[in-house]
């Protein structure tokens, strides 16, 4: 039974002592428990030794060991020392990405683990928890055009590949020196906001996405596009990449904000456009030694667009 299933069965304790859980064993385990405390916290107690861990404590999410816990099971009450690995945050996607993230690592754990080693088994969704708190103000609309983009070129594998390699990284998709920026707008027109390295670049190829988006209740989520993506894909690092980038920039975000992100695919499909950044209008003059962030808007509408794509190996 996964994590999350077993999390569901959990009742919290009236106790509202942050370290007093109602448990069930982890699968295969005597030693190991899934719990929550009466603030709703979700946590995963691990019997654990020497040597000792490194700790964290970050935006909904903590890591402390040799912390004494009040744990009831199979109706009766125990204290014992344990490390805690516990979701604070009530909002149920994160406590699903919590859970999802631990099921590999709890399905083969050893029945005694040391300290240092919770903490490197853990280390990866301490990163994750790290990255969606930086991305809390992402951009949806624009997520959902980059997820677009790749369900519909055939060059899926590469695009994933080339995904945001870093949260603040100038382009949408980079590899070696090629680079695809996708801009969706809501509009009827093509004006995008673009920094000035979006657009100008004497070492990299770059091609501009221009996707436009019409609300629609029965359209297409980003949870739609996510996983049909996962269905075409074959390599299991690319699904996880793409799992794990998904799960930042919706991480925190709640299911109301999520619902409110569907869009027509048809629509967006008849009216996508491609551009070469060299074809568009720019800022072309370097800026003085001291200017940063430098952003303007482009109007893309009597821009030339792409006529072959097959001429650029993102689009293919």
């Amino acid at each position: 039974m996964s994590l999350l299933k077993i999390y569901k069965k959990l009742k919290k304790p009236e106790n509202t002592n942050k370290n007093s859980f109602n448990t069930e064993n982890l699968k295969k385990s005597n030693n190991h428990y899934i719990g929550i405390n009466g603030l709703g916290h979700i946590a995963i107690l691990f019997c654990t030794t020497s040597p000792k861990g490194k700790e964290e404590n970050i935006q909904n999410l903590q890591l402390h060991h040799g912390m004494q816990a009040t744990i009831k099971f199979n109706g009766k009450e125990s204290k014992k020392k344990f490390s805690i690995l516990r979701c604070t945050s009530k909002e149920e996607r994160l406590r699903e990405i919590f859970l999802s993230s631990l099921n590999n690592i709890i399905e083969n754990i050893a029945e005694t683990i040391s300290e240092k080693e919770i903490y490197e088994k853990t280390k990866s969704l301490i990163e994750l928890y790290k990255q969606i708190s930086k991305s809390k103000n992402y951009d949806l609309i624009g997520f959902w055009g980059e997820l677009f983009i790749i369900k519909i070129l055939n060059s899926k594998e590469l695009l994933i590949e080339a995904f945001h390699p870093k949260i603040n990284d100038t382009f949408d998709f980079f590899l070696e020196n090629k680079a695809l920026e996708i801009k969706s707008t809501t509009s009827n027109d093509r004006k995008h906001i673009f920094s000035f390295d979006q657009l100008n670049s004497k070492n990299n190829i770059i091609i501009i996405g221009s996707v436009m988006l019409r609300k629609s209740r029965t359209g297409i989520s980003l949870l739609d596009l996510k996983n049909d993506i996962l269905k075409d894909i074959g390599k299991k690092y690319l699904k996880e990449k793409l799992q794990e980038i998904y799960d930042i920039y919706t991480g925190s975000k709640t299911q109301k904000e999520l619902n409110d992100i569907k869009y027509n695919f048809k629509y967006s499909k008849d009216n996508l456009k491609f551009f070469d950044s060299t074809k568009v209008p720019r800022i072309k003059e370097t800026p003085m030694y001291g200017v940063k962030n430098i952003k303007f808007v482009s109007d893309l509408n009597s821009a030339e667009s792409i006529s072959k794509l097959s001429d650029y190996e993102f689009l293919k």
